[in-house]
């Protein structure tokens, strides 16, 4: 198994695939990654050699924002909307839909649940 940035990433996927599980990276920027890197779109992460496994796990490092720098990047930003006053830092802070959704018929689940970023 090829551990990236904390994820194991299934021996039998395909890379472009496979690099989705990491968070921050979606399957369009791991189809650029593939493309950027010469990776055949055929090619599992069993078949990756030593050099490839190294050359993707750099070009993430300096090209992308991942994991845990990302999810305190948004923490962040969620708590500077809240300190701010914000209508979205004022529905953070009561748990409801942020985006302008309905609470009169749907998000029941929000308004129970508090949802937190860093599990």
């Amino acid at each position: 198994m090829l551990i990236l940035f904390g994820k194991k990433l299934d021996e039998t996927k395909k890379v472009e695939y496979a690099l989705k599980l990491i968070f921050g990276v979606g399957i369009s920027n791991a189809k650029k990654i593939c493309h950027l890197l010469n990776i055949p779109k055929t090619v599992t992460i069993s078949e990756l050699t030593e050099q490839q496994k190294l050359n993707i796990s750099t070009f993430i490092k300096q090209n992308f924002t991942v994991d845990l720098k990302l999810k305190q990047q948004i923490s962040e930003n969620i708590e500077q909307k809240i300190s701010l006053n914000t209508v979205q830092g004022f529905r953070h802070r009561s748990n409801l839909p942020v985006r302008g959704q309905r609470t009169h018929s749907n998000a029941q689940t929000c308004k129970r649940v508090k949802m937190i970023l860093t599990k």
